[in-house]
C-alpha cells in the first residue's frame, strides 16, 4: 500500500469504565492513529457512555450496543465500520503499547498473503496473561499452535480475510447464549486457516493484559471459570480436530490433575479436573452441572 494503512480498532465492554478508558489512552497513544473506534457497550448503566463522550475530541471513537456476546459484540462493531485495511479486537481489559498498530501494520503490509498477524499478550505483575505459552519466534500459525500463540485480544485482522471467512461464531466466547464460553477467535483463525490463508505470528507486538478481576486459584470461581472456557475449547475441537487430538486434549488435563494430586496440590488437581470435564462436555455437547451452576 503507498498510503499510511487504515487500522480500525472494535472492543466490547459491559460495566467496566475505567479499564475502558485505560484502553482508549493507549489507543490515542498510537504511533499509527486508528481511522476509526468503535465501542460496542453491553452495560445497562451510563458508564461506557461518559467514557466515549470524554474522548470523542481526541479520537474517531463511537458507541454502539449490542446485545450480550463477545462475540455479538465483535460482530456488531464490524458491520458498521467504514473503509478500513486492517481491525484489532482489544479486550476492554488490555492496553497497546505506542507502536502495537503500527508493528501489526507493517507485518500485514510486508505480508499481502496473510489473513492476520498474532501479537504477544503480556500480564502484569500477580495477572499472568490468560495464555502463556507464547512463541519466542516470528512464524507462520498452524491448527496447532493457533491454540497457544493467539487469542482474541493479540490478533490484527485484514478486512478482506474477514469478508472471506465471516465473523465470530456467535455461539461461541464470553457472554453467549450457549455453554460455550471461549474459543471464537480460534474458530476464526482455524476456519481461515482451512480456507488456505496464512495466520502469522510476531512476539515483538505486544498486548499488555490487566484481568483484574481474575480469581485466583483457591477461589470456586476459578474452577466456574476453568469448566466454563473448557467448554468452549472442546466445542472448537470437535468443529476443528480429528479423534486423536480430541483425545489429547482431555488427556493432558487429566494428566495434570493426577500430578497434582500426588504432590498435593488439591487445588490445582480440581482446577484440571474441571478443565477435562469442561472439554469433554463440548465435544460431546452434554453439558453436566458445574460448580455451584
Amino acid at each position: 500500500m503507498d498510503s499510511e494503512p487504515k487500522f480500525a480498532v472494535v472492543v466490547t465492554t459491559i460495566g467496566r469504565p475505567k479499564l475502558l478508558d485505560h484502553l482508549l489512552a493507549s489507543i490515542h497513544a498510537q504511533t499509527l492513529r486508528p481511522s476509526e473506534v468503535v465501542v460496542v457497550d453491553q452495560s445497562s448503566d451510563d458508564g461506557t457512555r461518559t467514557v466515549v463522550a470524554s474522548w470523542a475530541d481526541r479520537l474517531p471513537v463511537r458507541r454502539l450496543t449490542s446485545a450480550r456476546g463477545a462475540s455479538v459484540g465483535r460482530n456488531v462493531g464490524v458491520a458498521d465500520l467504514g473503509d478500513y485495511d486492517f481491525v484489532a479486537f482489544p479486550d476492554d481489559d488490555t492496553s497497546y503499547l505506542p507502536e502495537t498498530l503500527a508493528q501489526a501494520a507493517a507485518v500485514l503490509t510486508r505480508s499481502p498473503s496473510a489473513g492476520g498477524v498474532s501479537g504477544r499478550s503480556v500480564g502484569t505483575p500477580g495477572r499472568p496473561a490468560q495464555l502463556t505459552s507464547f512463541a519466542d519466534r516470528q512464524m507462520p500459525l498452524n491448527h496447532r499452535t493457533v491454540w497457544t500463540s493467539a487469542i482474541e485480544h493479540t490478533v490484527f485482522l485484514r478486512r478482506e480475510f474477514l469478508r472471506a471467512v465471516g465473523g465470530f461464531d456467535e455461539e461461541l466466547g464470553v457472554g453467549a447464549a450457549s455453554p460455550w464460553q471461549s474459543g471464537e477467535g480460534t474458530d476464526l483463525l482455524l476456519r481461515g486457516l482451512k480456507a488456505g490463508w496464512t495466520i502469522l505470528f510476531d512476539p515483538q507486538i505486544i498486548i499488555v493484559e490487566y484481568n483484574p478481576e481474575a480469581p485466583s486459584p483457591g477461589e470456586r470461581a476459578y474452577h466456574v471459570k476453568a469448566r466454563r472456557y473448557a467448554r468452549g475449547t472442546g466445542r472448537v475441537y470437535r468443529a476443528h480436530h480429528g479423534l486423536g487430538l480430541r483425545i489429547r486434549v482431555v488427556f493432558r488435563p487429566v494428566a495434570a490433575a493426577a500430578l497434582s494430586v500426588a504432590g498435593g496440590r488439591w487445588a490445582m488437581a480440581m482446577w484440571y479436573l474441571q478443565r477435562a470435564i469442561g472439554r469433554v462436555e463440548g465435544l460431546t455437547g452434554l453439558v453436566l452441572r458445574g460448580p455451584r451452576e
